[in-house]
């Protein structure tokens, strides 16, 4: 009886020294694996640092003239450039918007008329606006 229960606790002995070594194993794996990203996440860092570098050189206001002046063909801006707001068609009249917006959506008591007597009929009411004509002038 005794010898079993030796038997088993060099076992459990070996088997919990087996699974420490696995944590500790697996553990090494895992920081090399966070060392590995750190160093690329660095280099990325710096590659961001240089393309930023060369942005800022290329974004430059002198180098930029000189571009400007040497494959554009600008001009400044004069007079006969702007123009007048006469120049602008006429504006095309819109009308009420708002206000036939809020007449379709009127319910029946708002418009003055009554409600319809039957259930789920619906009733469409057409307003149209006339705008006044002048009247002709007599001559005088």
């Amino acid at each position: 009886m005794i010898r079993l229960l030796n038997l088993l606790a060099i076992a459990g002995l070996v088997a919990s020294a087996v699974y420490a070594y696995s944590i500790k194993y697996d553990t090494l794996y895992q920081a090399g694996q966070v060392s590995k990203i750190q160093t690329a996440l660095h280099k990325e860092r710096q590659a961001i640092a240089v393309l930023r570098a060369e942005w800022q050189l290329l974004t430059r206001p002198d180098r930029l003239q000189a571009a400007v002046e040497k494959h554009l063909a600008l001009e400044p801006i004069g007079i006969a450039h702007l123009g007048r707001i006469a120049d602008l068609p006429a504006r095309s009249e819109r009308g009420d918007e708002i206000g036939r917006l809020l007449a379709a959506t009127a319910t029946p008591k708002e418009k003055g008329t009554p409600e319809p007597r039957t259930t789920g009929a619906i009733t469409r009411t057409v307003t149209t606006t006339r705008t006044p004509t002048a009247a002709p002038t007599a001559a005088r």
